[in-house]
């Protein structure tokens, strides 16, 4: 088998660039999690606390892959045609980390529609995703390069579960938030922000997955396939903290709190949901009024007054 090293780790490289680059974004979405949410529930913490910890893990893989076949067998061309475990078991992380996301999305729906049909088909594609990621971890360790398109099924299979799951989660947000509209001009706003949110999540994923299974299926023993899969795990995690810092927006746009942005600028927020048991203040104005009297002269003395001051003396 003929390779070259520019469509191989050339194109690895690349992809380890850009997800570089959106590890970053991670790094700063968590810190901005952590700082604007500190009343969140344990169970949300954690979560984003393991998906950050195997998103690091999984740019530390991705990074000795490289290091190792670009400078330390720089001159080794055998290792082009040799799996490497690093390539072999960042498979697994990136594989877990879409289990997550598409668990906490699926939770999402079931909270939006209540349809218990739809969340499981998402969670049945979503464990298909991870299961058979762990497949091909398994059987990349006993083949060589050269047969990796044994492997295409596996791939195709799970990454189109990854991809099917995500646009039934993007689409399905959708359709139920768009039966929420009340008919109010605020409130729909707010759920046409929702949808705008929901579609680019699930579709961003979704055509990225279809990028690795197109490529990977033409061309198995390149590794234009690892640049776009690399991209995938880190959008999914961006995605989820995107969702969970987005909150706060959301929630000053709809309430403006006294000495925000908002309020202190004079804007009239775009949306505005009251609760139903929340009543606005009542507004009263209290008018103080007082006569104010001013004269040339002194008024004349009372009488007592009169009796009380002694009479002039005319000499």
């Amino acid at each position: 088998m003929t390779v070259s090293l520019q469509s191989t780790f050339g194109s690895a490289f690349v992809g380890l660039v850009v997800s570089a680059v959106l590890y970053g974004v991670t790094i700063l979405q968590t810190y901005l999690y952590y700082r604007n949410y500190p009343e969140d529930s344990r169970i949300l913490k954690w979560m984003v606390a393991v998906l950050w910890l195997l998103d690091t893990a999984h740019i530390v893989l991705c990074t000795i892959a490289v290091y190792s076949v670009l400078v330390l067998n720089f001159n080794d061309p055998t290792i082009l045609t040799t799996p490497t475990w690093c390539v072999i078991v960042q498979t697994d992380f990136n594989g877990l980390i879409g289990f997550i996301v598409e668990c906490f999305y699926a939770r999402r729906v079931w909270l939006v529609s209540r349809n218990i049909y739809l969340t499981i088909v998402i969670l049945i594609l979503s464990v298909i995703h991870f299961a058979l990621g762990i497949v091909f971890t398994v059987g990349s360790f006993e083949m060589t390069r050269a047969n990796f398109g044994e492997l295409v099924w596996v791939t195709s299979t799970g990454l189109g579960s990854a991809a099917a799951a995500d646009m039934m989660i993007g689409i399905s947000l959708c359709w139920y938030l768009s039966k929420n509209r009340t008919g109010i001009q605020r409130t729909d706003h707010l759920i046409t922000t929702l949808m705008k949110y929901s579609l680019t999540t699930g579709f961003l994923t979704g055509i990225i997955a279809c990028l690795v299974v197109l490529t990977f299926g033409i061309m198995p023993n390149n590794f234009v396939y690892v640049g776009f899969f690399w991209l995938l795990g880190k959008c999914y995690v961006n995605s989820i903290l995107a969702a969970l810092n987005s909150r706060e927006s959301l929630r000053e746009r709809a309430h403006p709190r006294d000495g925000s942005f908002l309020n202190m600028s004079g804007v009239t927020p775009s949306v505005v949901i009251m609760s139903p048991t929340r009543r606005r203040p009542s507004l009263s104005v209290n008018v103080d009024t007082a006569i104010l009297s001013k004269a040339d002269y002194p008024p004349p003395p009372s009488a007592s007054t009169a009796n009380s001051v002694p009479s002039p003396r005319v000499s």
